[in-house]
């Protein structure tokens, strides 16, 4: 009888426990939720810390409240990492406030000397590059006919390709020489039809090492030419070359195109040469032809001094993001995303080129339910060991958060894409 009572009592004792510590916890997520929002988000952004001081990688994160203009949280976010693509970030803010969404790049064609009555150019084709990544085959067509329009059937001279927009080198600084030309990766010339890539298919890069994209546009113009029946004067293909335009021709042609336009592809799909061309206009801008990466660099250097961020050990190697030298800080993205923010001029353009989670770009298959889910805008960033992601987020009071969230050494991108999208959950909630 005495045994009986006991595992009764034992029962009531362990019914009881659990009825307390199941209440406890009800009673303690309660207070949680009930919490005010700002104290509530730094609790769960704390665990996450904790997490990242666990995980094999380094984290460096800062988040700010715009609608307070705050600094709300961070963590290790003064620590110097490789931001890859997120630095397209620094590019895009740079060049909007620098030169502005409304920038033009112009690809202009002259030709010099005389057009004789029987239809001989007696000169010779230039057409001058200004970085446009989005050149492609039906622009080039049109450049054809536009020659033809001119009631020019021979050319007794050469068509030139000028690429002096920019300095002569066709890949970035620190970029991956075992990576070059490919479509990460591609020429960095100021004059290209189709990225580079090889007439007429346009379908590959050519490993050729005296392969220049300046001399094969004008090749590839004279191909488009003979198609349309116009022809060298000694042979079928006009001869072609490449050479600074000396000056002194007539503008026959002009293909233009806006910053805005660049950077929706630049942004949403993350694409490098587009980041470049933006990144070399700056370059231009600030120093004219010939211009280096170096002279990019400054321009964004001072962007960042110009928003009160610290610059001591970041460095600015190129505009994509794709080269081993770039190092930043999430402070400092960050500092730019709020000065975009702060900037309407600015803002509107960069907001509406952000990849959306769960919706398009980069992020269309990221944070595709809760309350993340069509809130995060956000530029992605991919290289071997590093996931980056920077960007704006709505809160569950309607305050606008900027964040930054880089994250090296990492073993497994998927796992540190899922810390991210975890994070955003969090501000988001």
């Amino acid at each position: 009888m005495m045994k009986r009572n006991n595992k009764v009592l034992l029962a009531g004792l362990l019914s009881v426990a659990l009825f307390t510590s199941v209440h406890a916890q009800e009673d303690s997520l309660s207070t949680v939720e009930e919490q005010p929002w700002d104290l509530r988000v730094k609790l769960s952004l704390d665990q996450l810390a904790r997490e990242a001081d666990r995980a094999p990688y380094t984290a460096g994160i800062c988040v700010w409240d715009l609608t307070d203009d705050t600094y709300f949280w961070g963590y290790n976010n003064h620590k110097v990492l490789r931001p890859a693509s997120t630095q397209k970030v620094l590019t895009a803010i740079t060049a909007l406030n620098t030169i502005g969404a409304q920038h033009t790049i112009n690809t202009r064609s002259y030709y010099t000397g005389s057009i004789a009555e029987d239809g001989t150019l007696q000169g010779d084709i230039y057409v001058v590059g200004d970085f446009d990544p989005m050149y492609s085959h039906a622009d080039l067509k049109e450049l054809a006919r536009a020659v033809r329009d001119l009631g020019i059937k021979r050319i007794s001279g050469k068509i030139y390709g000028d690429a002096s927009m920019k300095n002569d080198d066709l890949y970035g600084n620190g970029w991956c020489w075992d990576d070059v030309p490919s479509k990460y990766e591609p020429y960095l010339c100021a004059l290209m039809v189709e990225r580079g890539r090889v007439y007429p298919n346009f379908g590959s890069y050519s490993k050729d090492a005296s392969f220049h994209p300046a001399a094969h546009f004008a090749y590839s113009l004279g191909h488009e030419l003979k198609n349309l029946g116009i022809t060298g004067t000694s042979a079928e293909v006009v001869p072609y070359g490449t050479k600074d335009y000396p000056g002194g021709g007539r503008n026959f042609h002009t293909t233009e195109r806006t910053i805005e336009q660049v950077m929706q592809r630049m942004l949403k799909n993350s694409d490098n040469l587009h980041a470049e061309a933006v990144f070399f206009h700056l370059a231009n801008a600030a120093a004219g032809k010939r211009s280096s990466w170096k002279d990019g660099a400054k321009q964004v250097e001072n962007m960042l001094r110009r928003v009160g961020a610290s610059i001591s050990g970041i460095e600015v190697a190129d505009g994509s993001g794709v080269s081993l030298y770039n190092y930043v800080t999430a402070d400092a993205q960050v500092a730019l995303l709020r000065y975009a923010f702060q900037t309407p001029s600015i803002y509107q353009t960069f907001y509406q080129a952000l990849p959306i989670a769960g919706v398009d770009g980069t992020l269309d298959e990221r944070m595709t339910s809760g309350a993340a889910y069509r809130n995060v805008r956000a530029k992605t960033g991919t290289l071997e060991g590093v996931i980056a992601l920077a960007g704006y987020v709505t809160a569950s009071n309607g305050h606008q958060l900027a964040f930054s969230i880089l994250i090296n050494g990492t073993l497994s991108s998927k796992d540190a894409r899922a810390y991210q999208d975890r994070f955003c959950q969090e501000l988001a909630r």
